[in-house]
């Protein structure tokens, strides 16, 4: 029976089932556009089609100059949501596939400020053959260039001006495991008129004004996380806690942070689904544009069920697993 597949979609199976069975590996080129071409009778367009269905399924990524190279797809770890994940934009551990040893990052709890160099209850060793992310490849003078350009960015952004704007944060790392691992992020914070939907989910009008953070959660500098979070102004305008990552009540956390002006937050909702992430999202986490992410929607109420803190976080799907302790009582 003759194949009613469409050219592009033989291509990209084939391909597929080639790097499932391991006869194209990690790291493994995958074969040029002449190379395809020729071996399908393909046109240009046809190959590149395919290529990019592997790209946006996390089978394939591009190295600029070098061609297209097999993915590891290899699941990093878990991120366990918990109370104290709920508290935070961030989840309260990490853990490796292989080792399952958690990462439990201090500045995820509320309560009493953190020391000047915290330590993680717990240890992250990641896989020691694991093979880098994206396009990154084994390149020390380029990592400290890029890393020392950034820190000339992070002093540049360190404090607001008087026109108001974003103020950034870049926090020291959380931890240094074993493995030389160290947690990190960064968070930019600006006002902003709140987008429909986020108003939406916060109970206010379109246009009101909101507090705008986003947050960068890096693994010895790789991304793992992304979190966007909306505080209405007309909860927090006018007090300590108005930037969630500064001031005295700097990484306590929702609920302590607003507990610190007498609002009591008593729950939260979570809303979990999966999209195609966009073209900002992938180049951040390492990803081609398209490939599906996790994206938690989270929301915090107060004592009288107002909302008081929307949250979006974003991972790789193909990278990441949420998991989810139900305790049952009785």
């Amino acid at each position: 029976m003759a194949d009613s597949r469409p050219v592009y979609l033989r291509i990209a199976d084939d391909l597929r089932r080639r790097i499932d069975d391991g006869s194209l590996t990690v790291g493994a080129r995958i074969p040029s556009r002449s190379e395809l071409k020729r071996a399908y009778a393909a046109s240009d367009q046809t190959v590149d089609r395919a290529v990019r269905v592997l790209k946006a399924a996390g089978y394939a990524e591009g190295q600029f100059g070098r061609g297209v190279f097999v993915a590891d797809r290899a699941p990093l770890g878990t991120l366990l949501r918990t109370t104290g994940a709920v508290d935070t934009p961030f989840a309260a551990e990490i853990r490796t596939v292989r080792d399952r040893h958690p990462l439990r990052a201090p500045h995820l709890t509320w309560g009493r400020p953190p020391t000047r160099d915290p330590r993680p209850n717990g240890d992250w060793r990641p896989d020691r053959d694991q093979r880098p992310d994206r396009d990154q490849r084994p390149d020390r003078d380029g990592d400290q260039d890029r890393e020392r350009e950034r820190e000339r960015e992070r002093e540049r952004n360190r404090r607001p001006d008087q026109d108001g704007h974003p103020i950034r944060d870049q926090h020291p790392p959380c931890g240094h495991p074993s493995g030389g691992t160290s947690l990190t992020w960064e968070a930019t914070s600006a006002e902003a008129p709140a987008p429909a939907r986020i108003a939406e989910r916060l109970g206010i009008a379109p246009g009101d004004p909101v507090v705008c953070t986003e947050y960068e959660y890096l693994a010895d500098r790789r991304p793992v996380q992304l979190a966007t979070s909306w505080e209405p102004l007309a909860v927090t305008a006018g007090t300590d806690v108005v930037h969630p990552e500064r001031g005295p009540y700097a990484r306590r956390g929702v609920r302590g942070r607003l507990a610190a002006i007498g609002v009591r937050v008593v729950r939260a909702r979570e809303l979990v689904g999966s999209r195609p992430a966009t073209t900002p999202e992938a180049e951040a986490l390492g990803c081609a544009a398209g490939q599906c992410v996790t994206v938690v929607e989270r929301t915090h109420f107060d004592g009288d069920g107002r909302a008081v803190e929307t949250s979006d976080l974003v991972v790789r799907a193909d990278r990441w697993r949420l998991e989810y302790v139900i305790p049952f009582t009785g």
